[in-house]
């Protein structure tokens, strides 16, 4: 018994010594320190949104890109495609061959689907903001974007037309005519996002009209005001 209580003055005691001390204050220059040091780990500027996931990590929600950058991109991403399917010979102008490189042109332009459908409802100045984000463009200007787009495209397509031949000819359309669907649903969005654009459009995609003609894209013309 005399052992507890010993031990019980003791406890009391220390507790005495912490109930009674002061509380800590920083200086105000080490709370600036700590902030700055924060400011060093990289987190996300204040003002953009955060997104946490499920598994605890943060990502900053990044702007809607414009028609303009949608049509940028997919032009540098498809451009080395597109020459694939300009350098084919008679030789080696085969299903297999051709079948792998339309499937990616046809990856790039659904993702442009997805990036266009995200611009459905947002101000003017997000839709027909230049590439950079300073300007608005006009509409001449998106046309011409669009344009050297679909003329990179059909020009491609137009050049396998030329190089196969027979069976290899029908298995080879379905083909183009598939990816072409994704390029009449890319402007079917442009066009209700920018009113105006087909008319702009349409005197810029003269030189391949008649390979669209020839894809058989009644859809795709008929969008742009012409028959089959």
């Amino acid at each position: 018994m005399r052992s507890f209580t010993i031990f019980t003055i003791l406890l009391t005691a220390v507790l005495s010594t912490f109930t009674n001390a002061a509380p800590i204050t920083l200086p105000d220059a080490d709370i600036a320190s700590d902030k700055s040091d924060l400011n060093k780990l990289g987190l996300p500027a204040v003002g953009r949104e955060i997104k946490i996931s499920s598994s605890g990590e943060t990502d900053v929600e990044l702007p809607t890109p414009s028609v303009a950058v949608v049509f940028t991109t997919v032009f540098t991403q498809i451009q080395p495609l597109t020459d694939q399917l300009n350098y084919l010979t008679p030789d080696n102008a085969t299903v297999a061959a051709i079948s792998p490189v339309v499937a990616q042109i046809k990856t790039q332009l659904t993702g442009a689907v997805s990036q266009l459908q995200a611009l459905v409802g947002q101000d003017s100045s997000v839709i027909i903001a230049s590439v950079d984000g300073t300007v608005p463009l006009t509409v001449a200007a998106l046309a011409t974007l669009i344009a050297d787009v679909l003329t990179l495209l059909f020009t491609a397509l137009g050049a396998v037309l030329s190089m196969v031949t027979g069976d290899v000819h029908t298995e080879i359309l379905t083909l183009l005519t598939d990816l072409c669907g994704v390029v009449t649903s890319i402007l079917h969005i442009v066009a209700t996002l920018v009113p105006g654009i087909v008319v702009s459009l349409l005197p810029l995609l003269s030189p391949v009209l008649s390979i669209i003609s020839s894809l058989g894209l009644r859809g795709l013309l008929s969008l742009l005001g012409l028959t089959l």
